[in-house]
């Protein structure tokens, strides 16, 4: 066996430091060992697990101290009742001192990129919140023309334009009728609409991932034959008017996960870059690509490297490039992280990152 030593995680939630051996698979779920501490990392999340979703649906993990040694239990609550003699066991640890849980039972899987995958959660959890913030108040917005409004579609390639209000007492907008007005705007006057528009655009200038925007509320309009249509459903009629601020607040929190995702992948990028290239003290990009790498820079970091480099590792540049763009950094977050605009020909709107020295 090839044992290494990695991170593991089972919830989506947290990781842990964790020895395992690739080939040692479950259904594609591997198999790994913990150190005492660790196991008591896993002991106190699965005991929040417990007691927010009930013992009776969550396998517990327990670390009992003792003389001479402590105790690890593995407990299944859910089959007390039918399987008395087989809901606990103890896990005794290896000849170096490893506890095995949940081998070839939980769905554990590695995450290679250690500490990173907590930036990477923020960051996308800060997002879906301006999304959601973000619907809630053009909702309000709309409001304030149209009372009754239940909901509103948005053309995403018309970045995030309102086409479409929908109302309680079914008179919404447009109607195709001589109420919508001289200029097609019934109710609504064009402020009210643009104000709601740029609250929903600047949401979309940090992604339009669809399966995050249905998470936070942004749903395709299947149901009327328009799934290029998004629909966002406003807060219930009567709910009183929340304003700016908790959309505000969540901007600001997604701005600071979005810098700490930059800054924190930076030793990753820098490891990928030198693996690919040996040479490299920089690398040139333009965040506003559909592929942001540009080059490699040597040495004096003014110009490209010819030294070849193999394919997978280019690759890997380019997938942790993805990763430090994927919420789309405006020029002042990537200023704030050591990124500086280059003044190379050519290559207008590229920025630049020098590595440290090695």
């Amino acid at each position: 066996m090839a044992m290494i030593d990695t991170w593991v995680c089972v919830d989506d939630e947290h990781i842990y430091p964790a020895r395992l051996d690739r080939s040692n698979r479950w259904n594609g779920w591997v198999s790994p060992g913990f150190t005492l501490d660790a196991v008591r990392q896993l002991a106190a999340h699965t005991e929040e697990a417990a007691e927010e979703y009930g013992y009776d649906c969550v396998d517990q993990i327990k670390v009992i101290d003792g003389v001479p040694e402590p105790v690890v239990l593995h407990i299944r609550w859910q089959y007390l009742t039918d399987e008395p003699t087989t809901a606990a066991n103890v896990v005794k640890p290896d000849a170096d001192g490893r506890y095995w849980i949940g081998g070839w039972e939980w769905t554990w899987y590695e995450v290679e990129d250690g500490p990173l995958f907590y930036a990477k959660k923020a960051a996308y959890k800060a997002w879906q919140k301006v999304l959601a913030e973000s619907g809630r108040r053009a909702g309000e917005i709309v409001r304030t023309q149209m009372p009754d409004a239940t909901s509103c579609l948005i053309d995403l390639p018309g970045h995030g334009r309102i086409v479409q209000v929908e109302s309680l007492s079914g008179d919404g907008w447009p109607t195709g009728t001589d109420a919508d007005g001289e200029g097609g705007y019934g109710p609504f006057d064009t402020e009210t609409l643009g104000e709601a528009d740029e609250v929903l655009r600047k949401a979309l200038d940090h992604g339009r991932d669809p399966i995050s925007l249905e998470v936070s509320g942004w749903r395709p309009a299947r149901d009327i034959g328009e799934p290029e249509l998004h629909r966002i459903v406003f807060a219930p009629l009567g709910r009183e008017a929340a304003g700016d601020g908790p959309l505000d607040e969540a901007r600001a929190k997604a701005t600071e996960a979005r810098r700490k995702l930059l800054t924190e992948t930076v030793p990753y990028l820098v490891e990928d870059c030198r693996a690919a290239c040996p040479v490299a003290a920089g690398v040139l990009v333009d965040p506003n690509a559909a592929q942001p790498f540009l080059m490699f820079l040597a040495h004096d970091t003014k110009g490209a490297t010819d030294v070849p480099v193999p394919v997978a590792l280019a690759e890997k540049v380019l997938d942790r490039l993805a990763e430090m763009f994927a919420y789309r950094p405006t020029n002042d977050d990537l200023t704030a992280c050591g990124w500086t605009q280059t003044d190379q020909p050519h290559a207008d709107g590229a920025y630049v990152l020098t590595f440290p020295a090695e």
